[in-house]
């Protein structure tokens, strides 16, 4: 045996002549690749054996679960099989009476799950598209997408989609903006409730606690800002802020939270001569805000149950942990809080 082979000619001649194995599954006993196989085999000066491809049986199942659960293409199952061409698995899966894929199903590999009709996912996944993302047909598949520069919001989409489909990103850069993320998730056809925005919130949700509390979740997830800071000259203070264009729904919002006992001012941010006191809006904006303590408490509880939001989860929580100290105490771990936010959001 020549230093460094790990076969000799008749261990060759034995796998491929005697067990018909083919060069791939040759290389793979030996750690290589199967064009390393072919060479030797011209090296030692063994024939190749006449190719007969319908010789290779693989199962009905087997091969139905390769290229329809697996999502493996006819060239990837010809390859794991050592065969030369993706038609003779196409032939195969003709013979067999396997469904072929259409155009679209081959052209894309990502897992997508049908939605399972439960509302209380359903209420979460409109209170998404209300908020920040957007959806639009790609192809036959259900697109959500949006861009952010928190790893928060990517993580917001994966959690609440996982079940159905892949969340993908990629690293978006142009000279009208600043560098974000892009990020979406192709979905079944039966998620298509979400392609045109809510101009407001659905009866049936706002008449089941467990769906406005989930649509409310999502939606805050998206939209809200949690104001900390000192108040006075020892207190802490924490203020729920909901900001958006969306009037009827923060009126359908401020409703549903007053019948429950919650106070909450409602504010117009007017354009004043095309620009506003914050120059990122172009419309006028409604602010829905709630600061009495016991009001700011009792939703974090209900909203808390619901969230997927790294971000305000945490806020949430450390307004729950924090909330009878003084700023003295707080300052010092608010700032820390901050700081870790800061270094998971793009620079």
């Amino acid at each position: 045996m020549k230093k460094g082979l790990k076969f000799t000619k008749k261990q060759l001649e034995q796998l491929y002549n005697g067990q018909k194995l083919s060069l791939t599954q040759i290389a793979q006993r030996f750690d290589c690749n199967g064009s390393n196989i072919h060479y030797w085999l011209k090296k030692f000066n063994i024939q190749r054996r006449p190719v007969d491809y319908r010789k290779i049986h693989i199962p009905k199942e087997t091969l139905e679960d390769l290229y329809w659960n697996k999502k493996l293409s006819s060239k990837e199952i010809a390859k794991k099989y050592g065969i030369k061409n993706g038609r003779t698995i196409r032939k195969k899966l003709k013979k067999q009476g396997i469904k072929r894929k259409t155009i679209s199903e081959a052209l894309t590999k990502k897992f997508k799950a049908p939605f399972c009709g439960e509302l209380n996912k359903k209420a979460f996944l409109l209170g998404l598209r209300a908020g920040d993302f957007y959806g639009k047909w790609a192809r036959k598949s259900v697109r959500i997408q949006t861009t952010t520069t928190h790893l928060a919001q990517i993580e917001l989409l994966k959690k609440s989609v996982e079940e159905y489909g892949e969340t993908k990103k990629y690293y978006y850069e142009s000279k009208y903006r600043c560098p974000e993320w892009f990020i979406y998730v192709d979905l079944h056809h039966s998620f298509d409730f979400l392609i045109k925005k809510l101009e407001k919130i659905p009866d049936w949700i706002l008449e089941n606690d467990g769906y406005f509390y989930n649509f409310l979740a999502a939606y805050t997830d998206c939209e809200v800002h949690w104001n900390m800071n000192k108040s006075h000259e020892k207190h802490f203070r924490y203020v729920f802020r909901l900001r958006t264009g969306d009037k009827k729904m923060l009126e359908q919002i401020k409703d549903r939270l007053e019948s429950e006992g919650i106070f909450s001012l409602f504010t117009l941010i007017k354009m004043k001569e095309g620009k506003t006191a914050f120059p990122k809006f172009n419309l006028d904006m409604y602010e829905l805000t709630i600061n009495r303590k016991k009001d700011t408490i009792y939703l974090i509880n209900r909203l808390l149950k619901f969230s997927k939001h790294s971000e305000k989860i945490r806020k949430m929580n450390f307004i729950l942990e924090n909330r009878n100290k003084t700023w003295s105490k707080v300052k010092p771990l608010l700032e820390k809080l901050r700081k870790e936010i800061k270094k998971e959001i793009l620079k």
